[in-house]
C-alpha cells in the first residue's frame, strides 16, 4: 500500500530508479510502478508558479492631470514617476512621486516647469489593476494652481485603475481647505505615459473617457 502523497513519494521514486538498473526486469517493474501510481500522480496539484502574473507595468514617467469639479478644464498637472515591484508572494506594489508643474492662472499648457517638492507615496497595493492612494493632507504651491493661483491645502484620496501600461486613471475624493472650502467628489484624474518628461503633450487627458483639453490659440 502506498503511503501518504508528498515530497517523500517523489524522493522514493528518485531512489528507486537507480536501484532498478541492476535488475534484469527493471524496466517492467518500473512500468508496473508507474501504472500502479498513475491515479496518485494525476491528482497531485501542480507546483505553484515562481512568480504570480504581474499587473500591467506602469513603471516610468507619466503626465498626470487632476481635473476638479471646481474648474474641470483647468487641471493641475504633475509628472508622475512610478515604480512597480512584486514580492515573493506575487503581490504587486506601486511607488509614485508626483512632481507639480507650474501653470499660469487660466492656462493649461504654460509654463509647466517643475515647481515645489514632489509628493511621494510607496507600498501602495495593486489588485486586479486597481489601487487607492490615500494622500492625506496635501500642500501644493500656488504656482501650480491654474484656477486661483493660491497655495492649495487639501485632504485627498486617489482611486485608480490601470487601463494598460501607457494609461491609468480614476477619481479623486476629499476636501479642499485652502484657498477655498470645497468638496472634491466627482473630480477625476488621468495619467498618460511620457517618452520624454521634457516633451509634454499639448492635449492634456483629464479622465478615463480620454477627454482632453488644451489652451486655445
Amino acid at each position: 500500500m502506498l503511503g501518504p502523497r508528498g515530497p517523500g513519494s517523489v524522493l522514493g521514486l528518485s531512489l528507486l530508479v537507480p536501484l532498478l538498473g541492476g535488475c534484469p526486469d527493471s524496466e517492467a517493474k518500473f512500468n508496473e510502478f508507474l501504472d500502479n501510481t498513475k491515479d496518485d500522480r494525476d491528482f497531485m496539484p501542480p507546483p505553484p508558479p515562481d512568480v504570480m502574473p504581474a499587473e500591467a507595468d506602469i513603471s516610468g514617467d507619466f503626465l498626470l492631470a487632476v481635473s476638479t469639479v471646481i474648474a474641470p478644464d483647468l487641471p493641475m498637472q504633475f509628472v508622475a514617476t512610478n515604480t512597480l515591484t512584486t514580492d515573493e508572494m506575487g503581490n504587486t506594489f506601486l511607488a509614485a512621486c508626483l512632481q507639480p508643474l507650474s501653470l499660469m492662472q487660466g492656462k493649461v499648457n504654460v509654463p509647466r516647469q517643475p515647481i515645489g517638492d514632489p509628493l511621494c507615496y510607496k507600498d501602495i497595493p495593486i489588485a486586479e489593476g486597481k489601487f487607492d492612494i490615500d494622500a492625506g493632507l496635501v500642500t501644493v504651491t500656488g504656482m501650480a494652481n491654474p484656477v486661483t493661483g493660491g497655495d492649495i491645502e487639501a485632504t485627498l484620496k486617489m482611486i485608480g485603475t490601470i487601463i494598460d501600461e501607457n494609461f491609468y486613471c480614476g477619481e479623486i475624493e476629499g476636501d479642499v481647505t485652502t484657498p477655498l472650502m470645497a468638496n472634491l467628489k466627482g473630480s477625476t484624474f488621468a495619467a498618460v505615459r511620457l517618452e520624454d518628461p521634457a516633451m509634454l503633450p499639448l492635449d492634456v487627458t483629464k479622465n478615463c473617457n480620454g477627454d482632453t483639453i488644451r489652451d486655445m490659440e
